[in-house]
């Protein structure tokens, strides 16, 4: 294969246009296309669906894409290698992370990070929802919870608690519940992105398991947009830690079943599968643990 028009392919994927690519490889727009019409000819498949307005990539592009970026990144590692990591750390980082956490706990550190590595342009998605990293191309991932069997590598960073709360007026209106059963007589905001949204567990002193089934007024698969509703006094809900601390510690929320486990999840980072990781990659995980581990 075709190295630099694979190199070629990705730039023009990730411009979205031929001229952009061309001025990034220091070709004309002419040679640049002639590099991936000579690469979907190799390969047998059209990567680029192209019409006068824009290009889209097709099935087999985004299957590709992915694969060249990991080809980049292991040449981009061996490179670093060979100069015994002593070059600064530098390029472009794609990092996908949930929304909430991002902007709770990853926004207010990250002016830390880029003046410390002024040479690392961090590209951020973010997203409640699971994202594909091979195939949408990111070379880390932020996730939490249980991660499911597959290719992905995954570094530990630290758990994240869960916490039953609700305002003071809340409670006051419809009783504190004393045992988890009591949560089947209130209005609960339930979380959509976990598959028993209708069924919260808690766990006693001895372990002893109970799953309660509720229902109440709202199902969001993005935690901040319960806490208005949480203010208001209009229910009770399951929430991370981090999404709750400031309004506990201002009072505007108060927690219940304290003598409850309502769960805990990992806070985990993943990687694509391969053996090279360029040091920029590099430099943002161990930051992310030392940071927030």
């Amino acid at each position: 294969m075709d190295l630099v028009a694979l190199t070629t392919f990705a730039d023009v994927a990730e411009t979205g246009s031929f001229t952009a690519a061309a001025r990034r490889r220091g070709l004309s727009k002419a040679a640049a296309s002639r590099q991936v019409a000579a690469l979907e000819k190799e390969l047998g498949v059209l990567l680029l669906a192209r019409t006068t307005r824009r290009l889209t990539l097709t099935d087999a592009g985004r299957r590709v894409l992915a694969r060249a970026r990991r080809f980049q990144d292991e040449m981009d590692a061996l490179t670093e290698e060979a100069g015994e990591g002593l070059t600064a750390a530098r390029g472009r980082v794609r990092m996908s992370a949930p929304l909430a956490w991002a902007q709770r706990v990853l926004a207010p550190a990250l002016p830390d990070f880029l003046a410390a590595w002024p040479g690392i342009e961090l590209e951020l998605s973010l997203s409640d929802r699971a994202t594909d990293l091979i195939a949408d191309g990111f070379d880390l991932g932020v996730r939490i919870g249980t991660m499911p069997d597959s290719s992905l590598r995954v570094r530990t960073i630290a758990p994240v608690y869960l916490m039953l709360v609700a305002a003071p007026s809340y409670w006051l209106a419809r009783g504190r519940p004393v045992r988890p059963e009591d949560l089947s007589l209130h209005a609960c905001i339930r979380y959509a992105n976990t598959e028993a949204n209708s069924i919260w567990s808690f766990t006693d002193a001895d372990g002893s398991l109970v799953r309660v089934p509720v229902r109440g007024p709202m199902c969001v698969d993005n935690g901040e947009v319960d806490l208005p509703v949480l203010r208001a006094g209009l229910g009770c809900a399951v929430l991370p830690d981090f999404l709750v601390t400031a309004d506990l510690a201002a009072g505007m929320l108060e927690s219940a079943l304290c003598d409850w486990n309502a769960g805990e999840r990992i806070l985990h980072l993943l990687f694509p599968p391969g053996a090279g990781r360029p040091r920029r990659v590099q430099v943002l995980a161990d930051w992310l643990v030392e940071r927030f581990g």
